[in-house]
């Protein structure tokens, strides 16, 4: 999410389509097929009698992809050899369609509900002739994590190196910019919206309280002349989070926002919500000079 100094919000959801390494025609379909989840993710729709909340986009992960262990411990011994430990797995099998949009069809008509959930946050997807095989994961969280100021300090070192090449968000290209500062301004505003998803479980750009990015900022003390917000839930590393951001057009492009000239980032954890685990980056530029 983005605003400017009116706090409109800006920027548009598109597909995200991800290339993979492979020129297959099968690679090709798996990825159309993510790329179709993630948009299916990004937008509320009906589910279950009831709508569902947009949540973040899904990391393809290289170790999820061609795994057709069914269910249970094989499954996660499966994913261990791999090298990948999972806090939360589901695999899901479907026969009969052979094209990624008729099996997007067939997953949001039949499992609505997982596909709109914040509990995964990667994604391997393989197809043969007939059969797809569709893993989602969340990982366990990396033991050296850190604290959050570290956490932060991360991933802002992410950002940067994601700022210092051209690339493509979705459908826009943007060319490299320059690095971010960190703001502790916005790494106070960023700590208190993921405290506050953690605590009260729910994963959103709007707090409970109504305020948004911009609201949160002036809270801090952060006198913004543009401000943006990238959230996620349940990824276990700052690397795991960036991944997820740098795959959604939307986020993507508020790190590649040349306007933004700061940031901050945070994590917070509570081991009774959906996700365990929340983070939230703000971005922003002051009005004059710096806060």
């Amino acid at each position: 999410m983005r605003m400017d100094t009116s706090g409109r919000l800006a920027g548009s959801v598109a597909a995200a389509l991800l290339a993979l390494s492979s020129g297959t025609a099968s690679a090709q379909e798996s990825s159309d097929l993510i790329g179709l989840i993630n948009t299916y993710r990004s937008a509320s729709h009906a589910c279950e009698g009831s709508r569902s909340a947009s949540v973040g986009p899904l990391s393809a992960h290289p170790a999820l992809a061609g795994v057709k262990a069914g269910s249970g411990r094989e499954l996660q011994e499966a994913l261990k050899e791999r090298g990948y430990q999972a806090a939360q797995v589901q695999a899901i099998t479907v026969s009969g369609p052979t094209r990624a949009v008729s099996v997007m069809k067939f997953i949001a008509q039949r499992y609505c509900r997982t596909f709109s959930s914040t509990r995964f946050t990667d994604i391997g997807v393989s197809h043969s002739p007939g059969t797809w095989h569709i893993v989602l994961a969340r990982p366990l969280l990396a033991p050296d994590l850190g604290e959050w100021r570290a956490a932060g300090a991360e991933i802002l070192r992410l950002t940067n190196s994601a700022r210092a090449s051209a690339r493509a968000c979705g459908g826009q290209r943007f060319g490299a910019a320059p690095p971010l500062e960190w703001a502790p301004a916005l790494g106070a505003a960023a700590l208190a919206h993921s405290r506050d998803m953690a605590s009260r479980n729910y994963f959103s750009h709007r707090a409970k309280d109504g305020s948004q990015v911009g609201g949160r900022a002036t809270r801090e003390g952060y006198p913004w002349r543009s401000i943006g917000e990238n959230i996620a839930a349940g990824q276990g590393s700052p690397a795991q989070v960036m991944a997820s951001w740098l795959v959604s057009p939307t986020h993507c492009s508020n790190i590649m926002d040349r306007d933004f000239t700061q940031m901050g980032a945070a994590y917070a954890l509570h081991d009774a919500s959906d996700s365990t685990i929340y983070w939230t980056q703000v971005l922003g530029a002051p009005r004059q000079g710096r806060p």
